[in-house]
């Protein structure tokens, strides 16, 4: 499978921690493509299993959850962060990590009752456009503001 996301330098919001962190999603994310991620000839529609119970089946849910449970670690390392410079913005951050977590929850959820074992194209891309949206939107609001209180 071709790579569905490549960590690319602009990215970089210049906090080492939580650019670390953003590394690693992209890495779990662009794993979680390579092993679980349906050959591009069957990318018409999504693949499904007949057999959930299947341990192979369980892998992609375990990497699934892995990368969920890392996020939500990111996420309260990144809220914590954000207390710390007194970023007026961290209601509106908070709330939107929990939509976020909200959101994969039910992606998880809609694989799981579909018995998909394969992540169709489109399934990678909601994931992809899940992380990067963040990255670059409301992350980069308060690295402004970070760096601004320190200049």
């Amino acid at each position: 499978m071709a790579k569905i996301l490549t960590w690319r330098d602009e990215w970089t919001l210049g906090i080492d921690t939580l650019d670390d962190d953003h590394r690693e999603i992209v890495d779990l994310l662009l794993d979680i493509a390579r092993r679980f991620g349906e050959a591009p000839e069957h990318s018409e529609g999504s693949p499904e299993s007949t057999d959930t119970n299947n341990a192979a089946d369980d892998s992609l849910y375990d990497a699934l959850n892995h990368f969920g449970a890392f996020a939500r670690r990111h996420f309260q390392r990144e809220e914590e962060f954000i207390r710390t410079i007194e970023y007026p913005g961290l209601p509106d951050h908070r709330s939107e990590h929990a939509l976020l977590m909200a959101e994969f929850t039910d992606l998880v959820r809609d694989l799981r009752e579909r018995g998909v074992t394969r992540l169709a194209v489109q399934d990678l891309d909601t994931l992809k456009q899940w992380v990067v949206a963040h990255i670059l939107g409301a992350d980069r609001k308060f690295a402004d503001h970070y760096f601004q209180i320190c200049s």
